[in-house]
């Protein structure tokens, strides 16, 4: 801001319990039980919005717009209600065995699912096309007062 940002939009965490890492390193060693949302994790970064929206709200100095993007919700919306998304998978994701890879394990030698727009995530922490397309149409009215300011 000090530097001349008048616009600004800050995104929140999203439900850190759905993504496949999580549930992965959470249930290991009991193959057996369903993967689901560890709701104690998620409730960490919904815990952590809360209070980004609270600070964000005392930075907003004349001038300056500080504008909070939300994409909990969403995703938890994406992960709760997948075939109103399109959603086949939603606890793992299309690259590798989809339960801990990411980054560098999700390379152009690695086996992918054969239709991405059907999970959640790309790999074991990073959303696909599609759910990025979800969450721009559920930001979108932000995206819009960004654009308008």
């Amino acid at each position: 801001m000090a530097e001349g940002a008048r616009v600004i939009g800050i995104v929140g965490l999203p439900p850190m319990g759905c993504l496949p890492v999580v549930i992965t390193m959470k249930t290991a060693g009991s193959p057996l039980q369903p993967r689901q949302c560890i709701d104690s994790y998620s409730d960490v970064g919904k815990e952590y919005n809360q209070l980004l929206q609270n600070m964000l709200k005392n930075m907003n100095t004349y001038g300056t717009k500080i504008i909070y993007a939300d994409i909990y919700n969403p995703i938890y919306d994406m992960v709760q209600n997948p075939n109103k998304y399109g959603f086949n998978n939603v606890y793992s994701g299309c690259c590798g065995t989809g339960l801990f890879e990411l980054a560098l394990l999700c390379n152009p030698n690695s086996l992918v699912c054969i239709n991405a727009s059907e999970y959640i995530f790309w790999d074991a922490v990073h959303p696909t096309q599609a759910t990025y397309y979800n969450l721009f149409n559920s930001l979108r009215p932000t995206v819009d007062v960004l654009l308008k300011s």
